[in-house]
Order: C-alpha cells, then sequence, then structure tokens
C-alpha cells in the first residue's frame, strides 16, 4: 500500500500538544488530577515478552519519543512504525507526584492499551491487565517519594490471535485497517480516598419520573447524599446505601431525547469522597408487548411494531461511524473532530450514530449524551469472519443462515476454545457496565456479520440481564437465530435492491447496513489507486441523484412495510474505503447537508404516517 502521508484533517495534533483538554472520566468527575498524555519514552523490542517475569526488559538505549495517546503505527505518534506480534512496545516516564497529594492514595488510570500490558512503578510490578478497549488502573505503591518512574510493556497479536481487535489488520486492505497497538486513549492519575466511589448509574421507571439510582465505592457500604441538580426546581436530594440499588422521584422530570438531550448534574458525597456526574429520565422498549409471553396472540409479522422513546415512536437513523482519522488511527486527534462529526450528522437529519465494533472515548459518548446523539454500540469483533466478502453477498441476496451453537460453525468463526469464548464474554459485559451509564444509547450489538458468532440466543439472552434497560441487536446482518433472538431482524443490504422484511417475523425490522456509495474524491485519499467499495460514483453530482434514488424509490418503501431503524454506510471514509458522506481527512463533505437532510425529513414524515405519536 502507498500512504498518502500528507493526507490529515483539521485537527492533527502537533508533537509539543499535549492532547487533553478535559478531564477524560467525565461521568465520574473529581477536582483534582493531573494528565499523563504527553511525550513518553519508547523502545521496540523484538521477541516475545515473558509474561510470567517480574521484572521489566532491560533496555540499552530509547528508541526516541513518542506522543502518548497516539497508536505507535499512527502520525501522530511522532513514531509511525509496526508492530509485529513477536515484539514488545515499552513506554517509560518520570512522574512527578504533587506536593500535596503525597502519602495518599494515587491511581494512574489507562483509558485503553491495546492489548496485553504489564505496569512497573519503580521497577516492581503493579498490575498486568489484558484487552484492548477498555480501562484498567494501577495504584502508586508508595506515594511519599517526589517522583516516581512509570513504565509500560506492551504486547500485540493483532489478527493473528482471536482476541477482540475490530478491523485492525496486519495488512491493512478492503475492509481491514491499519493496526492500533499500545497506549491509544488517555492516561491520568488522581488522588482517591480511602473508599472511593467507582460508578453512578440511574434507570428510568415507565413512569419517567422514578429513578433507580446505583451508587458504587471500592469501601465497605456506606451512605451517600445524592443531589440531583434542577435549573428551575429545588434540588431533589436523597440518601443511599452504597452497592444497594434505591428508587428516587424527579417530580415532572425533563426528559432525554434527540431533540432535547437534558441531562440532570449530580453530586455524591460520602464520608470519604465527593464526585460529580450527571443523569438521564428515558426509557427505550419495543411497542407491542412481548409475542413470547402466554396469553399474547403472536403476531406474524413486525410490520407496525417499532422503537419507543419515552413512549413515542422513534426511528433510529444512524449511519455507521467507524471512528479512525488519518493521522491518528482510532484515536480522535483533538475533540472538536468528535464534535464536527456529531454536528455533521445532525446537519445531515441523523440523529445518531452506529458505533461499529469499537470502544470509544469517554469523551466520545459524554458528546454523543450531551449533543442528542443516539447510539447504537457494537461489541468489539474478535476470532474471525466466516464469510469473504463474495460470499457474503449470496448470503444477502438468498437470506440464508445457519444454526451457531455447532463445533463446525465455531471453528467457522474462530470460537473453537472455550477460552476464547469466556474472554469475548468477559469484554462484552464489562463493556456494558463501562458505558451502561450513557442515556444516549439505546441498542448493544453483540455479534456482527458472524465475526466471532458463537451461541446468539444465550449471549442476547445474558446482554439483556445484564442490561434490561436497552434493545438488543443479536446477529446484525445474517446468521441470525429466529424470532426468539433479540428484539430485530436485522439485515445488511449492499448493491442488491432494499428488500423488505418477511411477513413470518414478529421483530421489527432493523436495516443495520446499507448503501455504501463510493466517491474517491482526488488530493483526499489515503491510498490512490486502491479504492475499495461497491458501487462507485463519478462525481458529487451523480452521488446526491444515487443517494435520491436510494431513499425515495427504496427506503420510504421499507418505512411503510416496518421499517424502524436504519443504519447507511457510513459517516466517512476510512483508508482505501471511499464510501463516506465525508472524506477520510473531513475537509470535503461529499453531500451537501441539507439535501441529505430533506431526504431524511422524507423518511422521518413517511414513519410519522405509519406510527402516529400514542
Amino acid at each position: 500500500m502507498t500512504q498518502a502521508t500528507t493526507l490529515a484533517s483539521p485537527w492533527a495534533p502537533s508533537p509539543t500538544d499535549t492532547p487533553l483538554a478535559e478531564y477524560p472520566r467525565p461521568m465520574l468527575r473529581r477536582d483534582q488530577w493531573e494528565s499523563l498524555n504527553g511525550q513518553w519514552d519508547y523502545a521496540i523490542v523484538p521477541g516475545a515478552a515473558d509474561a510470567a517475569s517480574p521484572d521489566p526488559l532491560p533496555i540499552d538505549q530509547w528508541d526516541g519519543t513518542i506522543l502518548v495517546p497516539f497508536a505507535v503505527e499512527t502520525a501522530a505518534s511522532g513514531v509511525q512504525r509496526p508492530l509485529t506480534p513477536a515484539d514488545v512496545l515499552v513506554y517509560e516516564r518520570t512522574v512527578a507526584l504533587p506536593r500535596h497529594w503525597r502519602g495518599r492514595r494515587i491511581a494512574i488510570t489507562f483509558e485503553a492499551v491495546d492489548y496485553h500490558a504489564r505496569v512497573w512503578i519503580d521497577g516492581s510490578l503493579v498490575v498486568a491487565h489484558t484487552g484492548g478497549y477498555l480501562p484498567f488502573t494501577a495504584e502508586i505503591p508508595d506515594t511519599r517519594r517526589d517522583r516516581v518512574r512509570l513504565r509500560v510493556e506492551v504486547t500485540d497479536p493483532t489478527d493473528t490471535g482471536m482476541q477482540q481487535r475490530g478491523k485492525q489488520a496486519l495488512s491493512s486492505e478492503t475492509i481491514w485497517y491499519t493496526p492500533t497497538s499500545g497506549i491509544w486513549q488517555s492516561v491520568w492519575m488522581e488522588p482517591l480516598p480511602a473508599a472511593a466511589l467507582t460508578r453512578v448509574a440511574a434507570r428510568a421507571h415507565d413512569d419517567l419520573e422514578t429513578l433507580t439510582l446505583l451508587v458504587s465505592s471500592d469501601g465497605p457500604p456506606a451512605d451517600a447524599t445524592v443531589r440531583i441538580h434542577r435549573r428551575s426546581h429545588d434540588d431533589v436530594v436523597a440518601v443511599v446505601r452504597t452497592g444497594r440499588p434505591a428508587d428516587v422521584v424527579i417530580p415532572g422530570a425533563r426528559t432525554w431525547s434527540p431533540d432535547d438531550p437534558h441531562l440532570y448534574p449530580v453530586t455524591v458525597t460520602t464520608a470519604d469522597d465527593e464526585t460529580s456526574s450527571y443523569i438521564a429520565v428515558r426509557t427505550v422498549a419495543i411497542s407491542d408487548p412481548d409475542p413470547r409471553r402466554p396469553g399474547i396472540r403472536r403476531r406474524k409479522s413486525g410490520q407496525g411494531r417499532h422503537i419507543l422513546l419515552n413512549g413515542r415512536p422513534l426511528l433510529v437513523n444512524a449511519p455507521l461511524q467507524q471512528g479512525y482519522w488519518p493521522e491518528s488511527g482510532m484515536t480522535a486527534p483533538h475533540e472538536d473532530a468528535l464534535v464536527h462529526d456529531m454536528r455533521t450528522m445532525k446537519e445531515m437529519g441523523f440523529n445518531g450514530v452506529r458505533v461499529h465494533i469499537k470502544v470509544e472515548s469517554r469523551r466520545f459518548y459524554h458528546l454523543a449524551d450531551r449533543m442528542g446523539m443516539v447510539l447504537v454500540q457494537d461489541a468489539v469483533s474478535g476470532a474471525k469472519a466466516p464469510l469473504g466478502i463474495k460470499l457474503s453477498g449470496v448470503i444477502q441476496g438468498l437470506d440464508i443462515t445457519s444454526p451457531d451453537r455447532s463445533r463446525f460453525f465455531a471453528w467457522r468463526t474462530g470460537r473453537s476454545k472455550a477460552s476464547d469464548r469466556a474472554e469475548f464474554l468477559h469484554d462484552w459485559i464489562a463493556t456494558i457496565h463501562h458505558l451502561e451509564a450513557h442515556p444516549s444509547i439505546l441498542v448493544w450489538v453483540p455479534f456482527n456479520e458472524g465475526w466471532g458468532q458463537f451461541d446468539a440466543r444465550r449471549v442476547a439472552d445474558l446482554t439483556r440481564r445484564t442490561d434490561p434497560t436497552r434493545l438488543v441487536d443479536a446477529a446484525s446482518g445474517w446468521f441470525d437465530q429466529g424470532h426468539d433472538c433479540g428484539d430485530f431482524r436485522s439485515r445488511h443490504r449492499y448493491v442488491l435492491a432494499l428488500k423488505p422484511p418477511t411477513q413470518r417475523d414478529p421483530r421489527p425490522y432493523y436495516l443495520s447496513e446499507f448503501g455504501g456509495f463510493n466517491l474517491a474524491v482526488d488530493g483526499h485519499l489515503w491510498s490512490p489507486g486502491t479504492a475499495f467499495g461497491y458501487r462507485f460514483l463519478p462525481d458529487a453530482n451523480a452521488l446526491a441523484e444515487a443517494l435520491a434514488d436510494l431513499y425515495r424509490t427504496q427506503l420510504l418503501r421499507l418505512v411503510r412495510k416496518g421499517l424502524t431503524a436504519s443504519t447507511y454506510t457510513q459517516v466517512s471514509d476510512v483508508e482505501q474505503e471511499t464510501n463516506g458522506l465525508m472524506t477520510y481527512d473531513r475537509r470535503v463533505t461529499k453531500v451537501d447537508p441539507a439535501f441529505m437532510r430533506g431526504l431524511n425529513e422524507e423518511v422521518y414524515a413517511a414513519f410519522a404516517r405509519a406510527h402516529p405519536a400514542l
């Protein structure tokens, strides 16, 4: 691949930037914290690390410095070198401890490190973490000194392993992208009390005034005072016990929605700790009673069933968001880059995005909550995709499925080993717990296009038990396990004409990927001459005409036949994929936002006629 090395977004960081302007954990904010983003020493050492060794690798000479939190493969890191599965990536820096923190408990949080990380502080191994997309914490053993030496060693098998990795591949081609290895999200430290608050979560009841609150801490149960701030009324104050759910009523509560993303600021205080957070009042459901319940007459079709947000019909219109940038890979180069993508999608008339096989930064979810972006959240895919691109087209055309509990199916999807299945379940449940406080997330997606799929019915049930307040798209794309698996009949459809749902499925219809029209814009290509896609258009006018035809002659017909959610592919180009509504560098918007908004408004109007508000 010949990479366009000059391709960069308007937010490309400079080597001297410290890319963290805001507290990175907005769901549980404390006043005292310090960013550890910035320049670290680094070295790439050939040869796999000894996972059992308590000693750090000897480094004779550092290779240079790397800008954290950008992956070593990216230009933004200042390194842009590949990391092979046989290499160890080593980071090191000295951290000065603020005088007024000394002698206290101090935690260092890594928001994401891909894939296996071990952390030493002053030569002592303090934590080992496996998994590339979720945060973990290392506590400083001795905080009485002026400074400590922090060492992180990382190995990453990328696509030679079965771990969760999304679209990362050692060879970037077609739908596979450049790897993201090492530290790729923010690092920070903060002083903690002996019993620190760890979570504030709220689940709204159907009356849209009652909330079940859960306040958690890492200490023994204690009383916590929760103050919910209301702008035009007195604050709602409740005393709850940490670790135990408790109901709290907000009279005349203002609900959260894409049109009015209202958030209630919250302050939580215990004898040891105080944090600020926010909650929202919102419910999500499917319109009809569950047809599997005894005494309910079974519907033969999902037509007429739809998503309810706060008891009112909602068409989820959420294009695919891969979350990549040319200079920084999976890490947003700047918070403004996240805002730009969300604002552009809203200007185009979309009300959300599907976060595709990736866990984003906390800042992303905070912005979605604040800006009113509905999110469909995928699990990070791992193991392997069972179908190539051509065979997947046959699956789409014939709507073929297959039972997913056999040994043969597990072999095809790379889930033959019980340990690999267990790791996926651990990561998936941890992802739900990590993100469940964000009201913007309405749908969980454990499996996409069969990648690593196994026993989707059981995984969907486990997802629902873990979080009964959201919907589940159990098997997005294909290999659906039947009418009692997940909340949607979920299908992907490229190139072929959009197909109405069968009349025999009682679930509402989610067109979970479609479109994918390509427009390659000269001067804004990652690798000129190797664009990948399904249908190429010669210019912006042709793209607009194709979109208008797709929406007006096909998508509107599906809305009348029971469509409840749709995901257009995609928000932006990614590397060799040129099927974005924007170029990879976001410098060119290929479709006039007002034109796209007009098409989406036609879809919403058709949905409103089919599903008038109750």
